[in-house]
C-alpha cells in the first residue's frame, strides 16, 4: 500500500472508531506498519491540516464536524485545482479571494516550484472575445516589475469612470487575451485589467 493511501485510510479509521479513539499500535496493526510510521504519517496528517487530536496513554482520534478525508490528486488534477483557485484569487470578493489565495499557496507546495513556473507563462482560460491590452502599456508594466519601481495608472472602472491608481508593480497574470496588472497598494493586492488603463507612467 502506497503512503497516500494508507493516509487516507487512516482518517477513514479514525472516523469509523469516533466518538473514540486508537493508539498508534492498534493502527500500526491494523496496516502492519511499525509505530514509528504511524507517527510519521499523524504528523503528516496533522500538518496538512486534518483535525486529528492525540494525547499520550489515550491515542488518537478526530475533532468533532471534521468534514471529509483527505484525497489523493494526480498531478493533472491538482494543477487544474491551481488554475481554478488562482484565478477566483483574481476575479472573486475579498473574502472568496482570500480562500483562493491560501487554497493555491496549499497547491504551490504540493506542485512544486517547477511545475508553478510553468502553469504561470500560460494563460488561464481560453476566451473567445478580443480583449487585447495596449503593447505600451505591457512594455511599461514589464520594465516597473524588473526594477521594483511604483508605476502610477490611470484606467476606467467597472462603471466606465476614470480611476487612478499608484502602487508597486507586482505581476502580469494572462487570462485568455487579457492581462491582470497586479500593484501592491499600501500593503492590499489590486488587480486590474490591462486594456482599461488609458496612461500608465513609473514612478522612482
Amino acid at each position: 500500500m502506497s503512503r497516500a493511501r494508507r493516509l487516507v485510510d487512516i482518517v477513514r479509521t479514525l472516523k469509523s472508531a469516533a466518538p473514540g479513539s486508537l493508539t498508534a499500535q492498534q493502527i500500526a496493526n491494523r496496516f502492519s506498519v511499525s509505530e514509528r510510521t504511524i507517527y510519521r504519517d499523524m504528523a503528516k496528517l496533522i500538518d496538512s491540516g486534518v483535525p486529528i487530536e492525540g494525547e499520550a496513554g489515550l491515542g488518537y482520534w478526530l475533532a468533532p464536524d471534521d468534514g471529509p478525508p483527505p484525497i489523493s490528486l494526480t498531478w493533472r488534477q491538482a494543477q487544474i485545482l491551481w488554475r481554478g483557485a488562482r484565478l477566483i484569487a483574481l476575479t472573486a470578493d475579498e473574502e472568496a479571494a482570500l480562500d483562493a489565495g491560501q487554497a493555491q499557496s496549499a497547491l504551490e507546495k504540493m506542485l512544486g516550484d517547477q511545475r508553478v513556473r510553468r502553469l504561470e507563462a500560460h494563460p488561464l482560460l481560453s476566451l473567445t472575445d478580443k480583449l487585447r491590452p495596449v503593447p505600451a502599456v505591457l512594455k511599461a508594466f514589464e520594465r516597473a516589475i524588473a526594477d521594483r519601481c511604483r508605476v502610477r495608472i490611470i484606467y476606467v472602472d467597472l462603471q466606465e469612470k476614470d480611476c487612478e491608481i499608484e502602487g508597486e508593480a507586482v505581476s502580469i497574470t494572462p487570462i485568455g487575451e487579457m492581462r491582470i496588472l497586479t500593484l501592491s497598494v499600501d500593503d492590499t493586492m489590486i488587480h486590474v485589467r490591462a486594456e482599461r488603463i488609458r496612461k500608465i507612467k513609473l514612478r522612482a
